[in-house]
């Protein structure tokens, strides 16, 4: 991660940009505080921001005047993007949502979009607002709109590197375009409504006085009876220690209760963003907060700390017996470095990565998922009160599936990375430790062997002459 602290309200970070219309820039340090973005001579007030988006690797700003591509680590993207959304008025949003209340906002996301709308050529960064009349793209000055019904309207892909990417193709008459960055489930609610022929609107509802959001209770947090993972976790525990080919002649209290309470130790760190983040959107007072509370993208950042910090716990563990062994034995310094050396850490951590790795299908889904579920609640608060609140109970019930899915998929991870710890004691560290423990300590030298025997002596001469005295 490359983000620099420079002060308690500020935030640097080093990322690649892209302005609108301008060449990429490499590893510019972007700083955030309270009176905006500074980047590179560029100066972006908070004040005019209206719209933030985060994808994976990538977060789209669009202001007033600035439409800007950051690109970087995920952690930092996240971050920056809770800066900037803390200092950005949400007005500004309102202000993009709430005119197209009435058309019934179906989701809204930054974008890349390349093709032609109504025969003039469209190139680069928009935020597209999605409702059941058709789409609006705004961009500082520029704004575009495309009505439905379209001819087609479906999702292809793109290939970027080694990997393809969803995109969203609509295509009718005059119109051709390709748009970017969207997730799958939000093209899928898309691609529903953009063929279909849409209902009139009423311009009356247009002009509430009042958004839904300022009349009405927030939606009460919602989260699934998910614990999947902690039961997972538990069973593994058991499994782990079945695994140990236990050796007690490295030490007495080397039994199953020893690896039981290493193991569940483990288990909790492993466990601690998943358990955390949970008990935090109990807590939640709205269903908004619920979700944000379980972020999947922190919760990704969470969980690679957290396993990072089930392999330094192994190597403290690991290290505190060899020391142990060292000083009963009274070895040389060389002999733990070599017995340390069989933990491979780099090894280790590379092998713990892949289970890592393996949650981010679940975690890319949970994000999906809460992020088409927030635009429905964001465009839910600004509607007029009357308004048919379009696809929240069905995002919510999407969103608690992944949520639940991820909580599975956690513990699977979890349970994979104890039984290859468990793996990892009995094939090199239990062996490693056997064979120290079978090492000859060191002799004393002759001088010192002859300065104990003359201390013995003096105490056997003392304790002669006392008793010849009397003694008690």
């Amino acid at each position: 991660m490359r983000m620099i602290r420079v002060a308690d309200d500020e935030r640097q970070f080093i990322l690649d940009v892209l302005v609108a219309g301008e060449p990429a820039r490499r590893q510019v340090p972007v700083a955030c505080s309270p009176s905006g973005l500074r980047f590179d001579g560029e100066h972006v007030g908070l004040d005019s921001v209206f719209w933030v988006s985060r994808r994976s690797g990538l977060m789209l700003l669009f202001a007033r005047d600035h439409t800007v591509a950051f690109f970087g680590h995920s952690g930092d993207l996240q971050e920056l993007a809770q800066a900037v959304e803390r200092g950005t008025d949400s007005d500004a949003r309102r202000s993009v949502l709430q005119p197209l209340a009435s058309e019934v906002v179906v989701c809204a996301a930054g974008t890349a979009v390349t093709g032609h709308i109504a025969g003039e050529p469209v190139n680069g960064l928009f935020l597209a607002v999605f409702t059941r009349q058709g789409l609006h793209l705004f961009a500082e000055e520029q704004r575009r709109t495309v009505r439905w019904p379209v001819e087609r309207a479906e999702e292809g892909t793109v290939s970027t590197g080694d990997a393809s990417r969803p995109v969203l193709v609509l295509d009718g008459g005059d119109t051709s375009i390709t748009i970017r960055y969207l997730f799958s489930e939000e093209i899928q609610a898309v691609t529903r409504v953009a063929r279909a022929t849409p209902a009139p609107v009423d311009p009356g509802t247009s002009l509430e006085m009042f958004a839904k959001g300022e009349v009405t209770r927030p939606l009460p947090a919602r989260l699934p009876e998910f614990s999947e993972a902690a039961e997972t976790l538990d069973q593994a525990c058991g499994s782990a220690v079945d695994r140990v080919r236990i050796d007690t002649s490295i030490g007495e209290r080397f039994d199953r209760e020893y690896f039981r309470q290493h193991f569940q130790s483990l288990g909790e760190i492993a466990l601690g963003p998943l358990m955390l983040r949970r008990s935090a959107a109990l807590k939640a007072d709205s269903l908004m907060s619920a979700v944000e509370a379980m972020d999947a993208e922190q919760m990704r950042q969470d969980a690679m700390a957290a396993f990072r910090g089930v392999a330094e716990e192994l190597m403290g563990v690991y290290g505190v017996e060899i020391r142990r062994l060292i000083r009963q034995k009274r070895l040389d310094r060389e002999h733990g470095e070599r017995a340390y050396a069989h933990l491979d850490g780099p090894s280790l951590w590379e092998r713990m990565s892949k289970h890592l790795e393996a949650l981010d299908p679940a975690f890319d889904a949970v994000l999906a998922r809460q992020q088409l579920l927030w635009q429905r609640l964001r465009a839910r608060d600004v509607a007029p009160p009357e308004t048919e609140e379009v696809g929240v109970e069905e995002a919510t019930v999407a969103w608690n599936e992944e949520v639940t899915r991820l909580d599975a998929a956690y513990g699977t991870a979890g349970r994979d990375v104890l039984m290859e710890i468990a793996g990892w004691w009995s094939d090199r560290l239990i062996p490693a430790l056997r064979a120290l423990a079978a090492l000859r300590g060191r002799r004393l030298s002759e001088r010192a062997r002859l300065a104990i025997l003359a201390i013995v002596l003096a105490f056997a001469a003392a304790a002669v002459a006392w008793l010849a005295r009397g003694g008690f």
